[in-house]
């Protein structure tokens, strides 16, 4: 009966919105990320630029954190996003996912859907089939530099 209760009680205090999946998303050839609800249009990355445009707002990547996008020979960018969950639990959010099949590790940057904020740098190391995600530590320059980049349209 105590197990039986306490598996009703689990139930019933996880909220679905907190185990959840990312939506991956695509770019396609023009730079416009498909995926994505009509509230988050227009939304456009280019690559080549390091420039993501979200809604109204708009950040080219500066120079520092242009290393995690160009460090891999081959690198892969797997975008993936979260705007269906609670926002207390965590803002939504865009995910960047920089890989190469030829190394174990890669670098995830994570993006607030709505600001633009950076919200945090993760390098994601693979060991087997255990992934570790330790965080970057960027220096205040580059945090502010990027801050200080986002631009809003009217």
């Amino acid at each position: 009966m105590k197990t039986f209760l306490i598996l009703i009680s689990f139930l019933f205090l996880t909220n679905s919105n907190v185990i959840h999946q990312d939506t991956p998303l695509q770019i396609d050839g023009n730079g416009n990320i498909i995926g994505l609800p009509k509230e988050f249009s227009p939304a456009k990355f280019d690559l080549k630029k390091k420039k993501l445009r979200i809604n109204d707002k708009e950040i080219v990547f500066p120079k520092c954190l242009n290393y995690y996008f160009e460090e891999h020979k081959n690198p892969k960018l797997n975008l993936s996003a979260s705007w269906y969950h609670s926002k207390e639990i965590m803002p939504y959010y865009l995910n960047f996912d920089i890989s190469d099949k030829s190394v174990n590790y890669g670098y995830i940057i994570l993006v607030d859907l709505e600001t633009l904020e950076l919200i945090y740098v993760n390098k994601s190391i693979r060991e087997g089939n255990t992934t570790y995600n330790p965080k970057v530590e960027l220096e205040e320059k580059c945090l502010t530099e990027y801050k200080n980049g986002i631009k809003t349209f009217k």
